[in-house]
């Protein structure tokens, strides 16, 4: 019976955020946890702006195991845990967080699951251009990866160039890598660029047809192009870079495997690579489906 689901063993879970009520995230984390057995119970948590810290303290205080952390607090929660794990500092964004005995311990899981993005269709970002789209939360990731891989350059595009070049400067802080900053008006002005990751909202909701690279010529030398965005499935910008011959990844990939490296952070496990790619595709299905 499904009254028998949830007991006073059951481990609680959630994601804060906000938005939240359209997270994918609940489908995904307690479809992982039924696979491997696990009793818990996955929920969604609107938090505002100036209440992360009554949210961390209330988790806490109920025992909520551990959350995810979206938009827009991934930066503001850093300030309400007990320690950050050195990978989530590097990024200056925590996206995972784990209960302990002295509180909430924070990681960042993006950049693993980006890097799988790339890892499972055999594309190393090693002495390649990387383009980086946006500067917010999702791009500080994007940014680390490039030089933590080898990139022989980066080149933020950002409306607001101020925002940008403090990236740029977080990434010179640890890597020996060229870092270029440009507003949108000067992207055509990028020399060879072969890998594009896509971090803003533009493509998606209201604005579904709409693209940051406007001038598609733009991916005639791409190799691949990662868009965070998953819904729509494929973006308008991910239709122009296929059209010119590139790899296009949308952000289901990137949000599947954040997600399993969570699970795993909280369960002190390591998922089987078997076990990982069958729940990718039931989960992909699933989605598509819907």
């Amino acid at each position: 019976m499904c009254v028998d689901l949830i007991n006073g063993k059951t481990q609680v879970y959630g994601i804060i955020g906000n938005p939240v009520e359209k997270s994918f995230s609940p489908i995904l984390q307690n479809t992982i946890a039924e696979e491997f057995g696990k009793k818990v119970a996955y929920v969604p948590f609107k938090v505002d702006k100036g209440c992360v810290k009554t949210a961390v303290d209330g988790g806490r205080a109920l025992g909520i195991r551990g959350f995810n952390v979206t938009v827009p607090h991934k930066v503001e929660v850093m300030e309400s845990l007990c320690s950050i794990d050195a990978a989530a500092e590097k990024i200056g964004a925590v996206n995972t967080l784990k209960l302990t005995d002295n509180g909430y311990v924070g990681y960042n899981t993006d950049i693993i699951g980006l890097k799988k993005c790339f890892e499972s269709r055999n594309i190393e970002i090693k002495n390649n251009t990387v383009v980086l789209i946006g500067a917010g939360g999702a791009a500080n990731s994007a940014a680390i990866l490039a030089g933590e891989e080898g990139a022989s350059k980066l080149v933020i595009v950002n409306r607001t160039l101020e925002k940008a070049e403090k990236l740029a400067d977080r990434v010179r802080k640890y890597y020996p890598i060229t870092v270029e900053v440009k507003g949108y008006e000067s992207i055509m002005d990028i020399e060879n660029p072969q890998i594009v990751i896509q971090t803003t909202s533009v493509g998606m909701g209201n604005d579904i047809d709409g693209t940051p690279i406007k001038n598609a010529d733009f991916f005639d030398n791409v190799k691949i192009v990662v868009d965070i965005i998953y819904t729509p499935w494929e973006t308008k910008l991910m239709k122009d870079a296929a059209e010119h011959g590139a790899v296009t990844v949308n952000g289901f990939d990137m949000l599947f495997y954040q997600g399993l490296a969570s699970f795993e952070i909280w369960h002190d496990m390591k998922a089987d690579l078997k076990d990982a790619e069958r729940l990718k595709k039931k989960l992909t299905d699933y989605y598509i489906g819907r």
